[in-house]
C-alpha cells in the first residue's frame, strides 16, 4: 500500500520516500536534516510524515516492496518476464540498494515477511527465462538480479551507462552468470 499523505508544503509523502531513496543511495548514512533538505522541505514536515529514522526507512522498504510487488504481478503477462520485470524496475535503483544496504528495516516483520513473499515469483520469473542452474537457492538469484539492477541504476545515474543499454546488460550478465545456456 503506497502511501499518498501531502504534507502541509505540498510535497507527497510519496515524493519525499522517492528522494530519500536517492539521498540514501548515495549515502546510506544520510541524516534525516540532509534527506528533508535534499526533498525540499523541513525537517519539521519530515518528522510529521516520518517521526523517525527507522519510520522513513520502513516507509522507504514499503515503497520499494509496493514497486517489486506490482512488477513482479505484471511480469507474467509479457512474452518475455524476466526483460519486463528487468525493464519495469531499472528506474527504482535506489529503492532496491535501500533493502540491501539498510538492514534494520527487517527488524519490522512486515517488511522481511513481505520480502520473504517475493522471493518464490521472483525465482519463477528466473526460472522461466531458461533453466536455472542446479543448486543456485532462489535467494541467491534475487538477490544477484537486485544487485545487478542497482548497479545498473548507479551506471545510468552517474552517466556510465546509457539507460538504453542498461536492460540489455543487466540481463545478459544475469542470465550468463546463472541460467543454463
Amino acid at each position: 500500500m503506497s502511501v499518498h499523505l501531502v504534507a502541509a508544503s505540498g510535497t507527497t509523502a510519496t515524493a519525499v520516500l522517492d528522494v530519500a531513496a536517492a539521498v540514501l543511495a548515495k549515502d546510506p548514512a544520510a541524516s534525516l536534516g540532509e534527506i528533508a533538505r535534499a526533498a525540499g522541505i523541513g525537517r519539521t514536515t519530515l518528522h510529521k510524515q516520518f517521526p523517525t529514522r527507522h519510520d522513513l526507512l520502513v516507509g522507504v522498504a514499503s515503497r520499494a516492496l509496493d514497486i517489486s510487488e506490482a512488477v513482479v504481478a505484471a511480469a507474467p503477462a509479457d512474452p518475455d518476464p524476466l526483460r519486463r520485470a528487468v525493464v519495469d524496475l531499472l528506474p527504482y535503483g535506489a529503492y532496491l540498494t535501500l533493502l540491501m544496504a539498510q538492514p534494520e528495516v527487517f527488524a519490522d516483520d512486515a517488511i522481511t515477511s513481505r520480502t520473504d513473499a517475493l522471493t518464490a515469483p521472483i525465482a519463477a520469473i528466473v526460472a522461466g527465462a531458461g533453466g536455472v542452474r542446479p543448486g543456485v537457492p532462489d535467494w541467491w538469484l534475487v538477490r544477484s538480479l537486485h544487485a545487478l539492477l542497482f548497479t545498473a541504476w548507479e551506471l545510468v545515474q552517474g552517466g556510465w551507462l546509457a539507460p538504453r543499454d542498461a536492460p540489455e546488460l543487466v540481463l545478459s550478465t544475469f542470465t550468463q552468470g546463472v541460467l543454463t545456456p
